[in-house]
């Protein structure tokens, strides 16, 4: 009991605590319950604390969230990029600590105009869910993004998916963020009433018998896992049995209508590989299929003459050629490049030297029957962008998302990139195929549930039926457009009621 009291005068250990707890919510531990502990926890700390206290509090929640949800990035930057372990654990550590003022940042505000002491409980609960949304959704594009870790990405398996096709992820966010808020003012203040909130629940899980888009067609797909050791990929001398082993697997899934290969399968530029394009393309007409390959690919000529891409290229019975647009900083392309570039071997990584794609690039096409469709691609850490995948699933039958995730080993990383990847799926409400370098490569239907999924770290092929569906989600018509008002709402009138006696 004194330790209990201990700690309970400790709010700022509390609040860490409460963030270093919070990714076993997520992939791949999906304890959903911890979420809304560690809000309330995080809530908790909060109490009777100035603004500018309030914002410290919550850097230390940022800093153990961070910490621990991130901490994948070590594997890549120590295990491939050559980084002392420990400058990597500080580079880490460092990382975690900028991502945590972001929500410091929002609960100052919070702290200091809706949740003092004179304030009403009901102003304090829609006030926090509404600036955890709007905390979220600022660090998902502020300097290029970093859209993971979201507290509705705890609700993938929930009753509140039901909501994700109309809100997104964010609206599961604003409503784990509620339902904290919801339980633990009722609990303060001993006043059930504010319970009723979490009617969002069951109404969740009406909503996932509603079905916004219509089966149009069928594909066999096939995603074909190399399983290429990371330290190798990219050995000159591994090029040809890397190619031959691609190739030896998929001529045995030729059957199928659609074959899909990982990120950087080819490890070579197209302009170097085209002769061999141009063979495998032949194959793959004689056998009826589309084949989709991620490939390096540099322009040899014209305006853009020698920049470079992370690619996918259709052939076969499709056609197509998709440049990424969502560049992994650090990974694919250097911030302030002649300044940095040189002074640690991760900032050296092989194909760290893209240049990001047109915003408005046409989708790959995959032919069946002579009946066409429209394949929406995402590179690695595209799929992790919810509005973006959402734009771009609105013309398509289905999404492929192609990644080389044997950077992160066998971290929380690929698990929890895998989540997200379902969680786009369930937005759309589109079929979703995977592939992988080592793992996870996966289908995954229109409800965000994994069809199949093949074993990590083994060469295999994946094959499945996969739906191609047409129609949009209410997310996919509106996009945050709901969220934005409410939170606008919630935050206005928050103000206008609003004690003017309450000390800043």
């Amino acid at each position: 009991m004194l330790l209990i009291q201990k700690l309970i005068a400790q709010p700022r250990l509390i609040a860490l605590l409460s963030g270093l707890i919070f990714p076993f919510a997520i992939a791949p531990f999906f304890l959903w319950p911890i979420a809304i502990l560690s809000l309330m926890g995080l809530l908790f700390s909060l109490h009777k604390s100035s603004a500018k206290e309030a914002a410290i509090r919550t850097w230390f929640f940022g800093f153990g969230k961070f910490s621990v949800g991130v901490s994948w990035i070590y594997v890549s930057m120590h295990d491939h990029g050559g980084t002392p372990a420990i400058l990597a654990i500080l580079m880490v550590g460092l990382f975690a600590a900028f991502l945590a003022t972001f929500p410091a940042l929002f609960l100052f505000f919070f702290q200091r105009f809706y949740n003092q002491k004179s304030n009403k409980p009901i102003i304090s609960m829609l006030a926090f869910a509404a600036l955890w949304f709007a905390y979220e959704w600022f660090r998902s594009w502020f300097m290029t993004g970093f859209p993971w870790l979201f507290a509705g990405d705890a609700q993938l398996h929930t009753w509140l998916n039901g909501w994700a096709p109309i809100l997104s992820v964010y609206g599961l966010s604003f409503f784990t963020a509620l339902t904290a808020a919801a339980i633990y003012y009722s609990l303060r203040e001993k006043q059930a009433v504010y319970l009723a909130f979490l009617v969002v629940w069951p109404i969740g899980f009406l909503l996932q018998n509603v079905s916004w888009t219509e089966v149009t067609n069928e594909l066999k797909v096939s995603a074909v896992q190399g399983n290429i050791a990371q330290e190798i990929k990219w050995l000159p001398e591994q090029r040809s049995p890397t190619i031959n082993a691609y190739l030896e697997q998929t001529r045995q899934h030729w059957d199928s209508d659609l074959v899909l290969w990982p990120e950087t399968a080819v490890t070579v530029l197209k302009d170097q590989f085209q002769a061999y394009i141009d063979t495998i393309n032949q194959e793959a007409i004689n056998n009826k299929t589309t084949l989709i390959t991620g490939i390096p690919f540099r322009y040899t000529q014209g305006p853009f003459k020698g920049q470079f891409h992370n690619s996918i290229l259709a052939i076969g019975m499709g056609e197509g050629l998709y440049h990424k647009q969502k560049l992994v900083p650090f990974g694919e392309y250097i911030p302030l490049e002649h300044i940095i570039r040189g002074l640690l071997p991760f900032f050296d990584l092989p194909m760290s030297s893209f240049k990001k794609g047109d915003k408005h690039q046409p989708l790959l096409k995959a032919e069946k029957d002579k009946q066409l469709f429209l394949i929406a691609p995402f590179i690695c850490y595209e799929i992790v962008y919810p509005e973006f995948v959402a734009s771009m699933a609105k013309e398509s039958d289905m999404l492929i998302t192609i990644s080389n995730d044997a950077w992160f080993g066998d971290s929380l990383g690929p698990k929890q990139h895998m989540a997200i990847a379902q969680m786009r799926a369930l937005e759309t409400q589109r079929y979703l195929l995977r592939s992988t370098n080592t793992g996870i490569t996966a289908l995954v239907n229109h409800k965000g549930k994994i069809v199949k999924q093949l074993p990590t770290k083994q060469r295999a092929t994946l094959t499945a039926l996969a739906q191609t569906r047409q129609g949009s989600t209410p997310f996919m018509l509106f996009g945050l457009w709901p969220l934005f008002i409410v939170t606008i709402l919630i935050l206005l009138f928050g103000l206008h009621h609003r004690n003017p006696k309450v000390n800043d």
